[in-house]
């Protein structure tokens, strides 16, 4: 007797789930995901930015060589980079237009710039590896990279110094 009572109050099956139930779990899902989506772009866009303000910085340096007697470069430090300059016979640091600090720091975004260290431009806009800007010119290829995410790279050609 019981038990057809029991049907009375409940007639359809209490087992499973409701409309109303997958439509939030379905809600929740898409919110999260485009939450982790956002930040995966933001963090290739950040690269991206990096990547063109490092190639502006040498783009900077190499017109400062041309326009002066002095060599003009890049070092990377391992957490940053900065300008300098050599005038034969002394080094000095410089700060790149629109930087707050000599040193570009790249620590906080975990940009590193691989096996790079610094690259230097003559008179004529031509990179050398070296901060005294001696030997033959040598092309370079600057690897970008944060984390995982897929590199960029900046290449200099060899004698005209062509950034791309």
């Amino acid at each position: 007797m019981r038990q057809s009572r029991h049907k009375n109050l409940f007639p359809y099956s209490t087992d499973g789930f409701t409309v109303i139930e997958l439509i939030a779990v379905l809600v929740m899902i898409s919110v999260i995901s485009a939450i982790i989506l956002g930040r995966v772009g933001n963090i290739r866009a950040d690269l991206g930015a990096r990547t063109d303000t490092l190639k502006a910085h040498l783009r900077y340096a190499q017109s400062r060589a041309m326009d002066s007697d002095r060599i003009w470069g890049i070092r990377y430090t391992g957490t940053g980079y900065f300008l300098f300059s050599f005038d034969g016979s002394s080094e000095s640091a410089a700060r790149l237009p629109d930087e707050e600090n000599a040193i570009v720091d790249l620590s906080g975004d975990g940009v590193s710039l691989g096996a790079f260290h610094e690259i230097s431009f003559d008179s004529w806009g031509s990179p050398y590896a070296n901060a005294t800007g001696t030997g033959s010119s040598t092309g370079q290829t600057i690897v970008v990279s944060a984390g995982s995410d897929p590199l960029n790279s900046i290449a200099v050609t060899k004698n005209t110094g062509f950034i791309q």
